[in-house]
């Protein structure tokens, strides 16, 4: 089976078949004498065919070892790890590696479409038939003990891309692998600063990945778009660690291959680096005051996520920006006149309009052209919503859930800019090929005559989304 093929062959056809199990209310003693005799470290927990949990070497150990307490007292429900992350036994061996990687396990509970229990996969099972899966990336990445470990290891993320891309793995599900590898580099990198430099560090902050990686939709050109919130309540001591801190990440970042931020969108400059108190005041005055440059602001602070820190800063700016929203209506519509001023380049005739000199002579700005008019477009119905999580896809299917734009008008919204992403992430492969930096820039001329039929309906996509949200927020009365 070679690399290519393996990622889209069936989780059945490499899982085992013998799968042991136990009740919830067995002893963790008896769990551990199943364990030790069938040479296994892991069991799961079930009931009638059906995954309740799952009890781990690891479990033992952190649950019951280190706690000092007496597994003869204890029951498997007590310590076992629920609800239990399963996959099914048709779905892609990508998606195993998917549901692992995110989940940080080595297990999965494999199910047949009824649920009930048909195999266990493990990361061995991977690993054992390839040298080049993600899994040895992972755990090159967890031994990692130094910024020159990771910097290597940072620019190998472009060969898994390309193999990926070459599996026939969906678009999305390969920028959703992409930002889960990116995560993990900058999570690491965080440690290894912390660990070298700020052990004393204080733990009231968070540090925040905004824009497209707060979306979870990088492809290659991905630059640092980062800030840091911390509480309150930090005396001024804390305060200077922190910036410190996010001053030597950002050098670190830069160091292992992740570019700065041409704008100045990071957690190393004040402006990004502020209390929660602060974070919330300059919500409001970016909300109330909707200048070009605000809206610009909030749209990049707007999809926040937690990489490293405390998670529930997150969800108490999230819910600023709700009630915010609520409280001014004409935030919305100057949000959406703002996506007006990126109408896709469609000439008269129909032809699609390229630039006209310069480096990219001839070639389309596939991120003005489509990607940016439907991620600010669907973030502005979203927010409306009150949506404020998620990918644009995401959002989209939130939406549709909740019928508030035509569900017609939505799916052809998605296709296209899932094939917009695609153009671009393939662009800047052979652009990296070619020995030149990855842009989002696309040449037309090589696109054959299915893709630029689909082209140009992506292009008519964005002008009727642009109408849409012209006459629902009434933006010809909007000065």
């Amino acid at each position: 089976m070679n690399e290519p093929n393996l990622l889209v062959k069936p989780v059945k056809e490499i899982a085992k078949k013998t799968v042991y199990t136990a009740s919830s209310d067995l002893s963790i003693k008896d769990i551990a004498l199943i364990m030790e005799g069938k040479n296994i470290s892991g069991l799961v927990i079930s009931e009638n065919n059906l995954p309740l949990g799952i009890i781990t070497d690891r479990d033992f150990r952190n649950k019951v070892i280190s706690k000092g307490l007496s597994p003869d007292n204890l029951k498997a429900y007590e310590i076992m790890s629920s609800p239990v992350i399963t996959v099914k036994e048709d779905d892609y061996i990508f998606e195993a590696i998917y549901k692992m990687t995110k989940n940080n396990i080595h297990r999965l509970v494999v199910v047949d479409d009824m649920g009930m229990i048909s195999g266990i996969l493990t990361d061995t099972d991977i690993i054992k038939l390839q040298t080049n899966t993600p899994f040895y990336f992972i755990r090159d990445l967890e031994y990692a003990n130094s910024l020159d470990d990771l910097r290597v290891l940072n620019n190998r993320t472009t060969a898994f891309i390309n193999f990926l891309l070459s599996s026939g793995i969906k678009t999305i599900e390969i920028i959703r692998f992409i930002s889960h590898i990116h995560d993990a580099v900058t999570k690491k990198c965080i440690e290894l600063v912390i660990k070298d430099n700020y052990f004393d560090l204080p733990a009231g902050f968070s540090f925040l990945a905004l824009g497209s990686e707060g979306r979870k939709e990088q492809t290659l050109k991905t630059d640092q778009d980062n800030a840091i919130v911390y509480l309150d309540s930090l005396d001024s001591n804390d305060v200077v660690k922190i910036k410190q801190f996010s001053e030597k990440l950002i050098s670190a970042l830069i160091y292992i291959g992740i570019p700065e931020c041409p704008g100045g969108i990071m957690a190393k400059n004040e402006a990004w680096r502020r209390s929660l108190s602060e974070w919330k005041r300059v919500l409001y005055q970016w909300i109330s005051t909707p200048t070009p440059e605000n809206i610009l602001n909030y749209s990049m602070f707007s999809d926040l996520r937690t990489i490293y820190g405390d998670e529930s800063y997150e969800r108490i700016l999230k819910d600023h920006i709700k009630k915010l929203v609520a409280e001014n209506s004409l935030f919305l519509a100057h949000m959406a006149k703002n996506v007006m001023r990126f109408p896709p380049p469609i000439g008269f005739f129909g032809n699609i309009k390229t630039e006209k000199e310069g480096k990219y002579k001839g070639k389309l700005d596939i991120k003005k052209s489509i990607i940016f008019p439907i991620t600010e477009g669907v973030k502005i119905l979203s927010l409306e919503a009150g949506i404020t999580d998620g990918s644009t896809l995401d959002r989209i299917r939130s939406l549709l859930s909740m019928n508030l734009v035509p569900e017609g008008d939505l799916l052809e919204v998605e296709t296209s800019f899932i094939f917009a992403v695609n153009l671009r992430l393939r662009s800047q492969l052979k652009e990296l090929e070619s020995g030149e930096e990855p842009s989002n820039y696309v040449d037309i001329k090589k696109l054959n005559h299915i893709e630029m039929d689909r082209l140009k309906i992506a292009l008519s996509v964005v002008k009727t989304l642009q109408s849409f949200l012209r006459t629902k927020f009434n933006l010809n009365f909007i000065s």
